[in-house]
């Protein structure tokens, strides 16, 4: 890394090596790590949810809110990564909630988690997203704040509204996400061949 100077490619996002960061299996690899109570986690975790749904499948995925004190925003509708399992035939997730919203210490990580986050993001700020070992984010692409007040009911209404301000805004990060997605593992899924996601990954 000490000789790829890193640059904004989309949205937040930085690219920061030209070395994919393969698993065995040879899928691409998206690592998430946040907590239960971040309310930046939180909005994140529905862009990360809707984009990987275009490579794969999710189980066992439970609705819960950020913190209800102690953060800047408060309550934001989310969901949980602790208990889901995503299968793929291109990408390989690996989610870590380190603590639950109520700031309970809740999933331990392990060596290979550890030699990502002393490479990628040592002071392990989150929420935290690598794509492939090419692409990452620290905090969210969007604020937290357009969620306050709202349901998981209301947030989804608002992803399908195509004139939602909010949904428009979470939609932007999940193209950000697929596009990078896209970009990494050849674009071998649907949705890489749609013209926003094409536009995007065109410019990484």
């Amino acid at each position: 890394m000490s000789s790829f100077i890193p640059k904004k490619v989309l949205g937040k996002f930085m690219h920061v090596t030209n070395e994919p960061l393969k698993r065995q299996s040879g899928k691409s690899l998206v690592f998430f790590m946040g907590a239960g109570f971040c309310p930046f986690c939180a909005a994140e975790r529905w862009a990360i949810v809707n984009a990987l749904a275009n490579f794969g499948r999710w189980e066992g995925l439970t609705d819960t809110t950020s913190a209800g004190q102690d953060e800047k925003y408060l309550n934001i509708p989310t969901v949980s990564f602790a208990r889901a399992k995503y299968t793929s035939d291109y990408v390989e997730f690996i989610g870590r909630e380190t603590a639950d919203r109520n700031f309970e210490p809740l999933q331990e990580l392990d060596e290979k988690d550890y030699e990502i986050l002393d490479t990628f993001n040592p002071d392990q700020i989150i929420p935290f997203l690598l794509i492939d070992g090419q692409f990452m984010q620290v905090g969210s692409g969007y604020s937290p704040q357009i969620l306050e007040g709202m349901d998981h009911t209301r947030v989804r209404a608002e992803l399908e509204n195509p004139v939602s301000a909010v949904g428009k805004a979470i939609r932007s990060e999940i193209d950000n996400i697929a596009a990078m997605v896209c970009k990494s593992t050849g674009g071998k899924a649907g949705v890489c061949n749609s013209e926003n996601v094409k536009s995007l990954a065109a410019r990484i």
